[in-house]
């Protein structure tokens, strides 16, 4: 996964709204519709910069592999989708803003997909939504604690899973075609 500081300073750099988590979040929710590199951007950043601003590409560059990895950790069987958050030399308070900021965008990107009224939508991936709206409204004051290090771990990974059947219930894998041999 790409370091969130780059992500960060990509996005700041081109001028985005959001911070690099809520963006990721929306980015998630936007690729459970298949959506294009364009269409995230177009969430993300207030305008695309000019096609002849050579800094700008560079940064755009970061963006699409990020784009590009994410989506390609979504169709891989082996569940490795990695949310991208503070790391975890940062502040408690900084990684739980992180964590509600990503649950925002998330949630966000299904608003604008329109999955939040998706009939595909069983009892667990709507519970998962719950979930992730309740996440958002973290408290980002919590004081750092082996207890509280521990629990956020446990929500952080609540969190990805969530986001990966929510991936299967609106994408559902296509089992690969099977070989026999005479």
């Amino acid at each position: 996964m790409l370091d969130f500081d780059q992500v960060q300073t990509a996005l700041q750099n081109l001028g985005a709204s959001v911070d690099a988590a809520e963006s990721h979040g929306t980015l998630c929710a936007l690729l459970l519709d298949n959506a294009a590199f364009a269409t995230w951007l177009g969430h993300t950043l207030e305008e695309l910069p000019d096609a002849g601003n050579v800094l700008a590409a560079e940064q755009l560059g970061l963006l699409e592999q990020l784009f590009e990895l994410t989506r390609e950790q979504f169709n891989n069987e082996d569940l490795g989708l990695e949310l991208l958050l503070p790391d975890e030399s940062d502040d408690f308070g900084q990684r739980l803003l992180g964590l509600s900021g990503w649950c925002q965008g998330f949630l966000y990107g299904i608003g604008v997909s329109g999955f939040a009224n998706d009939d595909r939508l069983d009892q667990d991936g709507r519970e998962c939504l719950s979930d992730m709206l309740e996440i958002s409204k973290l408290a980002h004051d919590e004081e750092s604690s082996d207890e509280a290090e521990m629990q956020f771990a446990e929500i952080t990974e609540h969190v990805r899973m969530s986001a990966l059947l929510l991936h299967e219930t609106l994408n559902p894998l296509k089992p690969s075609p099977t070989v026999h041999s005479t």
